[in-house]
């Protein structure tokens, strides 16, 4: 008899930005040393993912629980002219396991269907794993350094073919969602040199 592990589920956490920043402080502050740089760019104390996550303002966030806690996020920070810049990170624990690439799809479906027509993930150039994801939905990457920069068609993207939301739920929390105006946050923290950069 064969088993199969279950494809991880995603959702769009509840609640609104300040909720949100709730569960990503608590979620950052879980991830060790090398996540926190895959996620930031930088090696990142608990003192600047705490300040990070106070003023992080996505528009849209997906999560996968475990236990009754969120364990992966995808965050989507919409910009101007249909475009998004999108943030994957996963706890070292559940690495491995396929949280990122559920991620992915269904914030590639979320950003669609949220009238998102290109999307940016910067990513450390030695993560192969978002490297695989971006090709496998015809993203274009550009490495620049030790970092890459990836840029997807959403519009013309088939990698959200296998989504997993949930479009009623997603419905709903979009439709309270557009009576905030949201604010502008990059994913890739601009000022993060003025943080303290020591793990």
């Amino acid at each position: 008899m064969s088993c199969s592990p279950s494809i991880p589920r995603t959702g769009l956490l509840p609640g609104n930005l300040i909720d949100w920043r709730s569960a990503l402080g608590t979620h950052y502050l879980r991830l060790g040393c090398a996540s926190r740089h895959r996620r930031f760019m930088s090696a990142m104390p608990d003192r600047s993912v705490r300040i990070i996550a106070e003023r992080a303002s996505p528009d849209i966030v997906l999560g996968i629980e475990d236990d009754g806690r969120v364990v992966g996020v995808l965050e989507i920070f919409k910009g101007n002219d249909d475009h998004a810049e999108i943030a994957i990170s996963v706890e070292d624990a559940y690495q491995g396991r396929g949280y990122g690439k559920a991620l992915f799809v269904d914030g590639l479906a979320a950003a669609d269907r949220a009238g998102v027509r290109t999307a940016d993930l910067y990513f450390a150039s030695e993560n192969r794993g978002i490297r695989s994801l971006v090709r496998s939905a015809g993203g274009k990457i550009v490495r620049l350094g030790a970092e890459c920069e990836a840029h997807i068609d959403v519009s013309r993207c088939n990698a959200a073919r296998g989504s997993t939301i949930n479009e009623p739920e997603f419905q709903k929390s979009t439709m309270a969602l557009r009576g905030c105006a949201p604010i502008q946050c990059p994913a890739r923290f601009p000022s993060a040199t003025s943080l303290p950069q020591k793990c």
